[in-house]
């Protein structure tokens, strides 16, 4: 068999750390109990080993320009400059945005395409059925299919602890105390995922029932982070005395049903501020005033659209779940207001994408930061939960996973949601976790369990 020359060994050498990486990154989670000093956890180095993925369109790009100069035809010369270049697009879209995978990963396939044409031509020229560059094109196919073809199933498996005060730091807070979120891994399950759940604890699957398409689900989970994010931020400047926390101006339409008597006088965004002359600032307020109307009645609303006040009459329908009450066919939810009076810097980690379940250890941290000495008494504290405006501490899911990444670490205890206490002690039975319904159950019982005596003394 006539030997591979340098440039060939080059595009084949990129193929296969293509598929290493591939299994590296499904399997990122494993390091997750390394530290790097004192605040630098796994999570803030896998941000910076994106930049490993430069490596595979150099060496496409390497191999192309030997190529391009081993011979003289002109139709070697355009397919070899052809993968020169989509290589060096590839590698400016991962030095340039590493976190926009979905960018660098088009520019990727589309050099690995313009890379197999190239082999597939040269080989041809010396056989009629190029045997080596299909069989490779056939394995790297059956390869992706197995570690990205989705199914029907989303999977659930551990994630990642990350260092909270990294995550985010009030710019008039200091921080005192080790403090880490966690995260897990929810996704459409590919087939490779039920090999690594032979190899690997606490891989759960479910059928699939988002509901919306991924990339709808992508951008909701967004929005969560982002209104958890908001919600953190405001009650712990509430809780320190330095903001009015959360509140709600009205109730905003976030939907408007097919058969809704007031579709058309309504409009999705409206906010309603008053139901018959009275003020209505929340959710319940509304269902209140709704008590007082019969269906099928007219209702004065006035609603804040386009920052303007509407006056308008809505007409109303049975409510589908108790007939004798009256219902505009329409789905709602609080206005709220976010009293975040200091700017909170947030690093944008890669693999925290979204979702609220950071949010009571955000408000936590940010409480940490702005109290003289900190409010962990010396203990090195792990947690999840939502943040509700009242101040609650709401359930989240995955929580058998969360306390498996968390058992992994160091942390003294884990506070979780007092819904999840359950399924969290079933991933780690042997783990300090302590069920909370609100942000004072995490302070008192720190308070009450001190590892650094002398913080007591602080004021």
């Amino acid at each position: 068999m006539r030997r591979m020359a340098l440039w060939q060994k080059l595009y084949y050498s990129a193929m296969v750390l293509t598929m290493l990486l591939v299994v590296l990154g499904e399997l990122i989670w494993l390091p997750d109990p390394l530290r790097f000093g004192a605040s630098i956890y796994w999570i803030d180095v896998i941000d910076e080993l994106l930049y490993v993925l430069a490596l595979i369109p150099l060496l496409w790009m390497t191999g192309a320009l030997l190529h391009l100069f081993s011979d003289t035809q002109i139709w070697l010369r355009i397919r070899t400059l052809a993968v020169f270049v989509s290589g060096l697009t590839s590698a400016i879209i991962v030095m340039t945005i590493p976190k926009k995978l979905e960018y660098s990963a088009g520019a990727l396939i589309l050099t690995w395409l313009l890379v197999f044409v190239d082999l597939f031509v040269h080989e041809r020229k010396r056989r009629k059925l190029p045997i080596r560059s299909l069989s490779i094109f056939a394995v790297m196919v059956i390869f992706m299919l197995v570690m990205f073809l989705p199914t029907k199933y989303l999977v659930t498996y551990p994630g990642l602890t990350l260092n909270m005060n990294r995550y985010a730091q009030a710019t008039e807070g200091s921080v005192h105390s080790d403090i880490s979120g966690v995260l897990v891994f929810e996704r459409p399950a590919f087939p490779i995922d039920w090999v690594y759940a032979k190899l690997f604890a606490k891989y759960t699957f479910e059928v699939e029932n988002l509901g919306m398409t991924l990339g709808e689900y992508n951008q909701e989970v967004r929005l969560m982070k982002e209104d958890a994010n908001a919600a953190g931020s405001a009650i712990a400047f509430q809780k320190t005395g330095k903001g009015k926390g959360i509140t709600s101006s009205g109730v905003r339409i976030t939907a408007i049903l097919k058969d809704s008597p007031a579709s058309g006088r309504i409009q999705l965004s409206d906010v309603i501020q008053e139901v018959n002359g009275q003020a209505v600032t929340t959710v319940q307020e509304l269902t209140e005033r709704m008590k007082l109307v019969k269906p099928g009645d007219q209702v004065s609303l006035i609603v804040l659209r386009g920052g303007q006040k509407v006056a308008l009459q809505a007409a109303t329908r049975p409510n589908p779940d108790d007939p004798s009450r009256a219902a505009f066919g329409i789905q709602v939810a609080n206005e709220l207001q976010y009293d975040i009076p200091m700017l909170v810097k947030y690093h944008d980690y890669l693999l925290h994408e979204g979702g609220p379940s950071h949010g009571a250890m955000l408000a936590f941290t940010l409480i940490d930061q702005l109290t003289p000495c900190g409010v962990t008494y010396g203990n090195h504290v792990a947690g999840t939960g939502t943040m509700e405006p009242d101040g609650s501490v709401g359930p989240v899911g995955g929580l058998e996973q969360k306390a498996y990444t968390v058992s992994r670490t160091n942390a003294d205890v884990f506070f979780v949601p007092a819904a999840n206490e359950a399924e969290a002690r079933k991933g780690a039975a042997h783990l300090q976790i302590v069920p909370v319904n609100t942000l004072d159950d995490m302070l008192n019982w720190l308070k009450a369990h001190p590892k650094a005596v002398g913080q007591l003394s602080c004021p």
